[in-house]
């Protein structure tokens, strides 16, 4: 299954709906980091909501996560372009039995504790382009749903709302069988309801059902107008989404001079240098003491 977001509308039903398909952009993203079995499904998922809510704010947005679980949180962004990048607080998680043919990936133990009393937290950020300023929202995250937790910042966000869903399907073989989502939204103000209804089935194992053919985007989106009656689809848009990490030596250069020239000259004297790897692409930034001293200069 290639990676790719598609967009189309359902006239007929009021409804538009953005499908997502990121395997790749997970397993690559799972490599740098070196993850386990469990800490790729869960990031699996946090990329494909970041793509499915850049794609739907059309603009660059990021999620954070914390929460009461052994993973302890996430941090994804994307833009609308279909550039994506992310990591995981713990990489070692391995999840629960996964069998030989492809199964659900069942989130609730990493990303909630047995006795989650205190919910966690979820922020979402969006930074419209051409310079306007960003907004974040920020709400408990409970329930261990990170499709029914970012539904609760759409309903929030627009007053036509929006659902999400998120699956990611795994085997002994392969963790990331396949990681989709699909983001639900009207066409109308008046179709709220209709994308409402239509969130709670998708979650509980309707997306899953139409992802389980090994199906592309197009065809998802083609067996949930069957299994959903939503009549003939009209494509919106499509992208290819990709692993895109916004780190460079000039990022890192203007990082280190707002260190100032005291910490910079001691950095030279007594380690010689300085290592910098960025936490996303894991890319390693090398300074050299004559570097250091240099970057003190007017």
């Amino acid at each position: 299954m290639s990676d790719s977001l598609l967009t189309v509308e359902a006239p007929a039903a009021g409804l538009r709906l953005a499908l997502c398909c990121a395997a790749g952009v997970a397993r690559s993203a799972s490599a740098r980091h070196g993850l386990a079995a469990g800490s790729a499904a869960a990031l699996a998922q946090g990329l494909t909501a970041a793509l499915l809510l850049a794609g739907h704010q059309r603009t660059r947005v990021d999620v954070q996560l914390e929460c009461n679980g052994p993973l302890r949180g996430l941090l994804v962004d994307a833009d609308e372009s279909g550039a994506v990048r992310g990591l995981v607080r713990a990489k070692d998680l391995e999840g629960g039995r996964r069998s030989e043919d492809p199964t659900r990936f069942d989130g609730r133990p990493l990303f909630a504790s047995r006795h989650d009393e205190r919910a966690g937290a979820l922020s979402v950020m969006c930074a419209p382009a051409g310079g306007l300023s960003a907004h974040r929202a920020a709400f408990p995250f409970a329930g261990a749903d990170l499709g029914a937790a970012l539904t609760l910042f759409l309903r929030s966000d627009r007053e036509e709302g929006g659902e999400m869903a998120l699956e990611v399907l795994s085997s002994v073989r392969d963790p990331l069988v396949a990681a989709a989502g699909v983001l639900v939204s009207p066409l109308r103000a008046e179709d709220a309801e209709k994308a409402r209804m239509l969130g709670k089935p998708l979650r509980q194992g309707g997306l899953a059902a139409a992802l389980a053919s090994g199906a592309e985007a197009g065809q998802i989106a083609d067996a949930l107008a069957r299994a959903f009656d939503l009549g003939p689809l009209r494509t919106v848009a499509t992208s290819e989404p990709r692993f895109a990490c916004r780190c460079s030596r000039e990022r890192v250069v203007r990082a280190l001079r707002s260190l100032g020239a005291r910490q910079l000259r001691e950095m030279a004297e007594k380690d010689g240098g300085a290592r910098l790897t960025c936490d996303f692409c894991n890319a390693a930034y090398t300074f050299s003491a004559s570097d250091l001293v240099a970057l003190v200069q007017p």
